[in-house]
């Protein structure tokens, strides 16, 4: 009997040491009430503008930011209560003209006791009948006059630019180097300075961040902060429109600031391991292509460690049927070795339908069968030399109309590049408000002001310095922003060209050997993409840290949560993790393929 109490004892001795042990490590989930944190979508009237509301919600989901609609019914409790539940509020342009009265009232309570709000364009700006009001019902909270101008002039004007004191200020708010002009106003590939609509703005005690100066410095951006913590933004962009008609990098770049810096609402970052991504894309259009190929090997461009796109125009033939001028990958003494050799610096992708400029000049015109016809020819040659799937696909000249989308996606091809959305991250694109991407990645090119490939550069007389500092910008953007870019040019062996390339890969190697950046193929980040976007979280904030609960039934692998932990310090705990720190935020990653996982952060004292 004596023994049998001393073994009792000893088990609960035991029993009691493991849960102190667990106690004084953090082990123990906080047992506080916590909320679910989210943004909080606000739309004042319902079914308004379907379009809009889908172009934020899909950036939303993209980014991997926790979201939700939001009425004004939504509104009705204390503002602690609600800052707690949704740090941030977006009012989304044509979607909140309209406010009920209680809602300013409301807002106003918000922003004074910590909330972050984003105004976009017109929230406001419209009495119940529908008529203009001289001064929206939330000019003073925000600091700025977006109604009409004195003597009630409704003049809007549609051709104003969006421009930023510094590259840097636009890079901190999301815009990725090489998307400004010489004037620093956001610029296209091809198209130079960019056009967006504005209405007639004025400061009444905002900071100004962005500006038109065609209209004697019209507010573009504006930040009102308040001792309470609390800010509003301004943007006077349409931001949804833009994002319908194939401009992303609009509306992706104010959310994304606004959340992230403003807000520090907790997500689940859109790129593998919570790191930068780069995607080289190489386009070999024909036979003139091959012969630089041996001197970028020379020169360290192409290195196994940087996996490249490498898209190939497979056929024999380039400007028209029978030339021979191609790059004529099934030939054993011409293109083939090439491919087989390309193999080792990235994926082999399909550049087009066989005949480069031919497909190009006439992909519209052809009858479809024949448009098939051609795009197999070119997926199944170079599928038959590698022995793998072709998974990638770039447009010859660009010219890449949303039906070929179809036939992509039954081919089981996953990415594209894309002239469209320049300048942003791996989207579901948008034009003229159709999705015409399917379920296919398209990866836009990053361009330098309105070129893009090194040829074009060369040809601007862009000098090699300035290229190279371009480059640096990029991968620190990359990096700092933990965001996915993607640039473009063909194989040459001009000394620019080699000098230039070989300057990105090696910063570009010695990033990734540091943890910094992975230098993928855009097919490789795609299918990341799609198991992120298969991926739930919910982040749960409490008085003792946070509880974050990951569902995915492909995998959480690579997967990464970012919390921001300001000065304060957490202890992690949770399975098959790790994290690090990176100035005021923590990112934390699923090392293995669990489809469940739990993280415990409790914060220090």
């Amino acid at each position: 009997m004596v023994k049998i109490k001393f073994r009792y004892y000893f088990l609960g001795l035991i029993a009691f040491l493991i849960l102190l042990l667990v106690a004084s490590t953090g082990w123990l989930q906080p047992t506080q009430a916590t909320n679910q944190v989210r943004a909080g979508l606000l739309i004042a009237t319902p079914g308004a503008d379907q379009g809009t509301l889908a172009a934020y919600g899909a950036v939303l989901r993209e980014e991997g930011f926790p979201w939700a609609e939001v009425g004004p019914g939504d509104l009705n409790l204390s503002p602690r209560e609600l800052v707690a539940r949704y740090p941030a509020l977006i009012l989304p342009e044509g979607l909140n003209q309209v406010l009920p009265s209680p809602v300013p009232r409301v807002l106003t309570d918000y922003v004074h006791s910590g909330g972050k709000v984003l105004l976009v364009y017109d929230p406001g700006t419209s009495g119940a009948g529908g008529e203009r009001l001289p001064e929206p019902v939330l000019a003073g909270l925000a600091g700025v006059n977006y109604g009409p101008a004195p003597g009630g002039d409704q003049q809007t004007y549609d051709s104003g630019y969006w421009q930023f004191s510094t590259p840097q200020v636009a890079a901190s708010w999301g815009i990725t180097p090489g998307k400004l002009d010489r004037d620093n106003a956001v610029s296209s590939y091809g198209y130079g300075r960019l056009r967006y609509r504005h209405v007639r703005a004025r400061l009444l005690d905002a900071r100004l961040i962005a500006f038109d100066s065609q209209a004697g410095l019209n507010p573009v951006i504006t930040e009102k902060s308040y001792p309470s913590g609390g800010s509003v933004v301004f943007v006077n962009i349409p931001l949804g429109y833009y994002k319908q008609m194939s401009d992303d990098l609009a509306l992706r770049s104010i959310v994304r600031t606004f959340l992230i810096k403003y807000a520090h609402l907790p997500r689940l970052v859109n790129t593998p391991r919570g790191k930068g991504g780069l995607v080289v894309n190489f386009h070999l259009d024909s036979n003139a292509h091959i012969g630089p190929l041996r001197a970028m090997i020379q020169r360290g461009i192409f290195r196994p460690d940087l996996q490249y796109s490498i898209h190939i125009t497979a056929g024999p033939d380039t400007y028209r049927p029978g030339d021979g001028y191609g790059f004529d990958a099934a030939s054993p003494f011409k293109g083939r070795p090439w491919v087989e050799l390309m193999q080792r610096y990235g994926a082999i992708g399909s550049h087009g339908g066989w005949i480069h400029n031919y497909f190009a000049a006439n992909l519209e015109k052809l009858p479809r069968q024949e448009v098939w016809r051609y795009l197999a020819l070119n997926c199944d040659t170079l599928a038959a030399i590698t022995g793998q799937p072709v998974l990638e696909y770039s447009a010859p000249v660009g010219n890449h109309p949303a039906f070929v989308n179809e036939w992509l996606q039954q081919r089981g091809v996953l990415a594209y590049y894309s002239p469209g959305d320049t300048g942003s991250s791996p989207t579901r694109s948008i034009f003229y408000g159709r999705q015409v991407s399917g379920s296919l990645w398209s990866f836009p090119i990053t361009p330098y002001q309105k070129y893009a490939a090194l040829e074009e550069l060369m040809a601007a007389g862009v000098p090699l310095v300035e290229v190279k500092g371009w480059f640096d910008d990029l991968l620190n953007f990359i990096e700092e922003e933990h965001a996915i870019r993607l640039i473009y040019t063909h194989a040459s062996k001009k000394e620019y060209a080699l000098a230039a390339l070989a300057y990105l890969a090696n910063r570009a190697a010695r990033d990734q050997e540091e943890g910094r950046l992975l230098v993928w193929p855009m097919s490789r980040f795609a299918s990341f993409l799609n198991r992120h976007e298969q991926a739930q979280a919910t982040f749960n904030r409490g008085p003792a840290g946070w509880v974050i609960k990951l569902k995915n039934k492909a995998g959480l692998a690579d997967l990464t949560v970012a919390v921001y932990t300001g000065s304060h310090r957490y202890r992690v705990t949770g399975r098959y993790l790790t994290w690090w720190q990176e100035g005021e935020w923590l990112y934390i990653t699923t090392i293995a393929g669990i489809v469940e996982n739990e993280i415990y952060l409790r914060r220090l004292k």
